[in-house]
């Protein structure tokens, strides 16, 4: 799922000691990560609905190598769950979702398209609803055909208006407003406003007032959660920012499973090589109610270990398998 928030702005490297201190992490953070640990902390939530998490780890490889990744996808291809990983480029067209499949069990999942209805089951707005309710060829090709004019219908909205292209999921109880939940991530995110304002207006302000230097990708994505595909649409830019290069991944549609998610990296170099800061948040329904903390709580943690197996593994991918003391 994703990546985070830039530290240091100074033109000079920093040190380990000198970012950890702007982290306020524990006095032992730079021992431990200098011996290969990823050490995990917990920025605070801005909804019930959120879960947020921190890394903050160490690749002995230079910035412009860590950088090169990056754009490459390797922390993508490095999530097991991910069964599809896309490029749309553009205002987008349907050609650019001619690979998307309606799978794994693919009869079951367009049954449930086809019968869909406001709730937690699938994210769609009541227009989105309607148009598969009323499907008159009931086929599974025909759930897929529809399944991408959704997808490439969200992506041309929130191209044009961003948060303002979102629109809503129908509840049962109303609505739930992604582009909300967004905002609030965005607002939450307090080493961007000190270190990397720039990068957080444009995640509060897209698609107006684009930086000089913004680098931005689109993609869809087809994970297997829970023995169903899920669908995504990810905003992946970045930014310089001194010495340091500011990551964001903004997950702005996500068919079921959770509402949406945003991270943050700062790829920072230090004399041992490049410290990734990083700091994701998920939106879901779930957390919400009774029993909220302890609901968090769990799922902080999974989300943690997902977290850490995916970087351990694109960190392995350089061929390091992190730092060891002398």
């Amino acid at each position: 799922m994703l990546l985070l928030a830039a530290i240091a702005s100074a033109d000079e490297t920093s040190s380990i000691e000198q970012v950890l201190s702007d982290l306020n992490l524990p006095a032992d953070a730079a021992v431990r990560i200098r011996r290969g640990e990823m050490v995990h902390s917990g920025p605070k939530e801005s909804s019930d609905r959120e879960m947020a998490v921190g890394l903050t780890f160490l690749v002995q490889q230079p910035l412009a190598e860590v950088l090169k990744a990056f754009r490459a996808g390797v922390d993508l291809n490095a999530d097991r769950q991910l069964a599809a990983s896309v490029p749309i480029r553009g205002p987008g067209t349907l050609a650019d979702f001619a690979n998307l499949v309606v799978e794994p069990d693919g009869e079951a999942e367009a049954r449930r398209y086809l019968a869909a209805r406001p709730g937690n089951g699938l994210n769609l707005s009541q227009d989105e609803i309607g148009k598969f309710n009323t499907l008159a060829d009931r086929s599974k090709a025909r759930v897929e055909e529809r399944v991408k004019l959704l997808l490439l219908a969200r992506y041309q909205a929130y191209l044009a208006k961003g948060l303002g292209g979102m629109a809503p999921y129908a509840r049962r109880n109303g609505i739930c407003e992604p582009s909300t939940e967004l905002r609030r991530m965005s607002e939450a995110a307090r080493l961007l406003k000190l270190h990397a304002p720039a990068m957080q207006q444009i995640l509060l302000s897209y698609p107006e007032r684009k930086p000089a230097g913004l680098e931005e990708h689109f993609y869809w994505l087809r994970y297997e959660l829970d023995g169903r595909p899920n669908y995504t649409l990810r905003h992946r830019l970045a930014l310089q920012v001194g010495s340091t290069f500011a990551v964001a991944d903004r997950d702005f549609y996500v068919s079921h499973g959770y509402n949406v998610s945003q991270s943050f990296a700062g790829l920072i170099p230090v004399p041992e090589g490049t410290l990734v800061v990083y700091r994701s948040r998920v939106s879901t329904d779930q957390l919400a109610g009774i029993g909220s903390s302890v609901k968090k709580g769990v799922g902080r943690g999974v989300m943690a270990d997902h977290l850490t197996a995916i970087f351990q593994r694109s960190r392995d991918s350089f061929g390091d398998n992190g730092p060891r003391p002398p």
